[in-house]
């Protein structure tokens, strides 16, 4: 698959573009499990959902029995997205209970009751235009207080125009306010509408997480295949910037890496200086153990190190920075690296290499990567030789390592 992307950048584009679009999935469905899902991550999963759609039909078109069996598994979830896409608006609050979540048509409840808390001046000033012709006074005007809630008001010089129905509430030294049955009503209307669409809202949205968590499972599989997509998508950019080749992973006993290089070092190089790139070679027969010396600064951990993460690339699916790699199937990389004491439990320095050591030698296994790093440091140089020494004629010549194709890289200092 990392070699496709090579062979068709287009593709490789186009996927790449639409796998911006995607959010973590598993956290966002992970929330809708609990009830939890916020209304700004409902819309993030429909444009996850829109985006799936595209990449799974690129997928199903590719010549690639991996990325058609992707295509396969990939689930557009169609009736939950557009039913996200129905009912939630596409800029929503962060939280339910801000409201404005629900969009317009979905409810008619929902819409008039918007109308009258969102539109109540409109009403108003139409109210207001009405009795004004019916009355004949062209001042009047409606307002609202905390007292009355909302009245009329009409100058004195018009009080003889009003109508027998209004109740007068208040007198003032120029004008009088009066109330109407039709301004109680549409006040209690108006002033219980906030709290019926917050009500209303929550529920409607409750309903729409309830429906979701059906699709839950479908969801996760898509996050799992998009995640294995982007993982090798981002393989390919990576061996493309930093001249990785495609290495032959079998089912042997052999680690043959020329000109390897080390993925992080050659990096952090100053500009222009180029890494000096090294062979390893491990068999079962020829070559089962590597011991490295040299002085300070030579590079020897570096090589242990590049080796470690070849290796490691190689069984992941990933393009390594050599020149060619033979890897063999490994099954445990164990390394004893760096020397720290921890002196809250009672070990020393030397303990704790000890424990590493016998650690590894008591978990080998047929498909075993073993790097020690200046093994038996922690103590005086004669003992140290002779632990090092120890470990590896075990290793060789044990009949229980005999059975193994352990094949150790050993730093001697």
């Amino acid at each position: 698959m990392v070699e496709y992307f090579f062979r068709e950048p287009d593709f490789k584009d186009f996927v790449e573009e639409k796998l911006h679009l995607i959010g973590d999935l598993e956290r966002i469905v992970s929330k809708a499990a609990v009830g939890r899902i916020s209304p700004r991550e409902v819309v993030q999963l429909k444009v996850a959902l829109q985006a799936v759609e595209p990449i799974k039909n690129a997928c199903l078109n590719a010549d690639n029995e991996s990325l058609r069996r992707i295509g396969e598994q990939l689930n557009l979830c169609l009736s939950i997205r557009e039913k996200i896409a129905k009912e939630v608006k596409n800029d929503p609050p962060l939280l339910v209970n801000k409201g404005g979540v629900i969009a317009d048509g979905v409810s008619a409840e929902l819409d008039e009751l918007r109308q009258i808390a969102f539109s109540g001046k409109d009403y108003l000033l139409k109210v207001q235009q009405r009795e004004s012709e019916l009355t004949g006074i062209p001042s009047l005007k409606i307002a609202y207080n905390n007292v009355f809630g909302y009245y009329i008001e009409v100058r004195n010089t018009h009080k003889d125009k009003v109508p027998a129905d209004w109740i007068r509430k208040q007198t003032l030294v120029n004008a009088e306010r009066y109330i109407t049955q039709e301004l109680k009503e549409y006040e209690e209307k108006i002033l219980g509408a906030e709290d019926k669409i917050l009500v209303l809202e929550t529920k409607l949205y409750n309903d729409l997480v309830i429906a979701l968590a059906e699709f839950i499972p479908a969801i996760q599989i898509n996050a799992n295949q998009i995640a294995r997509l982007d993982c090798l998508l981002a393989f390919a950019n990576v061996a493309g910037e930093n001249n990785y080749i495609r290495p032959v992973v079998e089912d042997s006993d052999v680690i043959d890496i020329r000109q390897g290089r080390h993925p992080v070092i050659e990096k952090q190089l100053p500009v222009g200086e180029k890494y000096i790139a090294n062979d390893v070679f491990l068999d079962s027969e020829k070559q089962q153990i590597i011991i490295i010396t040299g002085p300070n600064m030579a590079g020897k951990s570096a090589l242990l190190r590049q080796t470690a993460l070849i290796t490691l690339l190689a069984q992941i699916g990933s393009f390594v920075p050599a020149e060619s790699a033979r890897i063999g199937m490994v099954d445990k990389i164990f390394t004893r690296v760096g020397a720290s004491d921890n002196i809250s439990v009672g070990e020393s320095t030397f303990m704790v290499e000890m424990n590493e050591a016998a650690n590894i030698l008591n978990n080998l296994s047929a498909r075993s990567l073993v790097l020690f790093d200046e093994l038996g440091r922690g103590t005086s140089t004669y003992d140290g030789i002779s632990i090092a020494w120890a470990i590896v004629e075990h290793i060789h010549e044990h009949p229980k390592a005999k059975r193994v194709r352990c094949s150790p890289l050993i730093i001697m200092n």
